[in-house]
């Protein structure tokens, strides 16, 4: 009788070695390699339940261009369980005016379009867009009037916002652009990331862990 008991007994012991070894060989990226682990967490999401992915971009940076054709599948395939956000970096004063951009169309509402129409304008018609004209001229195209752009280009609001990014863009360690955060935990820019693509696997796995984690 104890020896037919065994048998099972050791059966689920060996299966669950086993599943435990097929879940840490699941995961492909190194700390140190393909991502960085940041000292102290923090992030922008509200939504609990769900885990953050931040492209922290800069228009002026013509990678950021280029990768918004990686981003738009991403944001397509992706998992339900992540929250997708981008935020402008502000390494100084120099990247405020372009932080500000982002943040008066995200106030107006037609942050999906302008954001668009604004690396278009610099990368395509070559605009400094470092000037208020200049770039009211860029939201004008989209039937936005002069006092509607005036009123959010440098309110609290939006002033708080670029802030917040500066801050952020600083507590991060952020060196270049793109780069991808994920929870306000991980940076994917370890040496070993090269491509766009590198960058989107490391995110989407950091992601999952994040997850199963919880």
């Amino acid at each position: 009788m104890t020896k037919k008991l065994i048998t099972p007994v050791l059966s689920i012991c060996f299966l669950f070695v086993a599943t435990i070894l097929v879940a840490d060989n699941h995961w492909q990226f190194e700390n140190n390699k393909h991502y960085r682990t940041l000292s102290i967490a923090e992030n922008l999401s509200i939504a609990e339940e769900k885990i953050e992915v931040l492209e922290i971009f800069a228009y002026s940076c013509n990678h950021c261009f280029n990768f918004e054709t990686y981003l738009d599948q991403f944001e397509k395939s992706k998992a339900d369980y992540i929250d997708f956000k981008k935020m402008p970096v502000v390494f100084n004063d120099n990247y405020k005016m372009h932080a500000r951009i982002y943040y008066t169309a995200e106030s107006l509402g037609n942050l999906d379009v302008m954001h668009r129409e604004i690396f278009k304008a610099m990368h395509l018609d070559r605009k400094s867009l470092m000037d208020e004209n200049e770039i009211y001229e860029v939201f004008a195209k989209q039937g936005i009037t002069k006092q509607q752009f005036l009123s959010r280009f440098r309110s609290f609001t939006v002033e708080s916002k670029v802030n917040r990014a500066q801050r952020l863009t600083s507590k991060y360690r952020i060196r270049s652009t793109p780069t991808m955060v994920i929870n306000g935990k991980y940076t994917a820019n370890g040496p070993a990331t090269k491509t766009f693509e590198d960058m989107l696997a490391v995110s989407k796995e950091l992601a999952e862990r994040e997850f199963l984690s919880r």
